[in-house]
């Protein structure tokens, strides 16, 4: 290829100032990882605390209408979507609003207590750091609504996966509110102990989305407004992240792209009623704004919280005296190498996003394919993140 061809293809493709060859070299290996995958759509980007070094998308948002996936797709970003909860709690904590080691029934309108340890309160901080005692089972499949249900055919699916599809196809549109009381409240019909862990609050880590999803409700009601609006004032608007939103309403589906389990197989669209744990949709330009302000914030210059808040986000939660066994800060989890990161997975979406404050460089990743039934999606995922955050990108710009 003659260097004019280069030059043509960078300033089509590339968000940066000046052409570099880390970035070709960047770029080129992660079209040949794409185009050896099994992956339908495709979106990375790399930045660094100021502005967008590298984006680029591969492949399809719609197959079947040869439509591209674009850095302007947008889709569900699964679990990442809580560490929006992370930002709301504690500017509800800024604004007086909310106490990080206040019993949520502080702040709810039905009393969550662990039926094992009832004389231990769970705590917003046990919510955001995965500790509260509250677990995840077969119950939390009921937060997923499908939009067409009836046109679902069963049949098409994986034997042993269609059970799922099945449940989840009886699930109907209900208020967040009424899906804790039915699962957390003892006079909820869908209560359990089984819906808890054997350990008190704080003594042990145990991911849960329903926990997560709780902690947005009890933002939405220590503030009084809506956990949508809240989002959308404090940290969507400020950011100018104008294609994202918590609904397929609040969002141009244009620009939405098709999900799939295999490219033959498309996932039935569907939403979650607990929807601040894993149901945020945006695109990549849009999640780039924001993790940008992450990592401003990290380094106590970001605008939407104070740097105090920032640093408590961040900050290892297992030092707390009342978090024994923790993963990270509140929300983010914090690896050994110091980089924090957060990653996300629901039928036809995967997602990974991680920062390094030290090489000042913060990554992002979506597709609209998931891994469940083809484990080379899971391989080539790994093989496109690694040499993502492998990237030699060391020149300033």
């Amino acid at each position: 290829m003659k260097k004019i061809t280069f030059l043509l293809l960078l300033f089509v493709i590339f968000s940066c100032n000046e052409i570099d060859d880390d970035i070709l070299h960047t770029h080129i290996e992660l079209q040949k990882l794409y185009d050896e995958s099994e992956l339908a759509g495709l979106s990375v980007a790399i930045v660094d605390n100021r502005k967008v070094l590298y984006q680029n998308s591969f492949g399809y948002a719609d197959i079947n209408k040869n439509k591209k996936y674009t850095n302007q797709t947008i889709q569900g970003i699964a679990s990442i979507s809580k560490t929006f909860i992370a930002l709301a709690v504690m500017k509800a904590v800024e604004q007086g609003k909310l106490d990080l080691d206040t019993n949520i029934n502080t702040y709810l309108p039905f009393d969550v207590i662990h039926p094992i340890h009832p004389k231990k309160p769970i705590t917003v901080r046990h919510l955001a750091t995965h500790t509260s005692g509250i677990t995840d089972g077969e119950v939390y499949y009921k937060s997923y609504i499908f939009e067409n249900p009836s046109q679902i055919d069963v049949s098409i699916y994986p034997e042993d996966y269609r059970p799922i599809i099945e449940l989840v196809k009886t699930n109907i549109k209900i208020d967040e509110s009424v899906f804790f009381e039915n699962v957390l409240s003892v006079s909820g019909s869908w209560y359990s102990q089984d819906n808890f862990t054997g350990n008190a609050p704080g003594e042990k880590y145990e991911y849960s989305n329903i926990a997560a999803a709780l902690a947005a409700f009890v933002v939405e009601n220590a503030t009084g407004i809506s956990y949508e609006n809240y989002t959308h004032k404090y940290i969507f608007d400020p950011l100018h992240m104008d294609a994202t939103g918590w609904s397929f309403n609040d969002v141009n589906m244009q620009n939405h792209a098709i999900l799939y389990y295999t490219k033959d197989l498309e996932v039935p669209r569907y939403s979650l009623v607990t929807k601040a744990d894993g149901g945020l949709i945006t695109s990549t330009s849009d999640f780039n704004k924001y993790l940008i302000e992450m990592m401003r914030g990290y380094k106590g210059k970001g605008k939407l919280l104070s740097a105090e808040s920032y640093k408590e986000m961040f900050r290892l939660q297992s030092k707390h005296d009342e978090i024994k066994e923790a993963m990270g800060g509140i929300f983010w989890d914090i690896n050994d190498n110091k980089t924090i990161e957060h990653t996300g997975g629901d039928p036809g979406i995967i997602t990974a996003c991680m920062f390094d404050p030290i090489k000042n460089r913060g990554y992002y990743l979506m597709t609209n394919t998931s891994e469940e039934f083809n484990i080379n999606i899971e391989r080539s995922i790994e093989k496109i993140w690694n040499t993502l955050i492998n990237e030699n990108l060391d020149r300033s710009y």
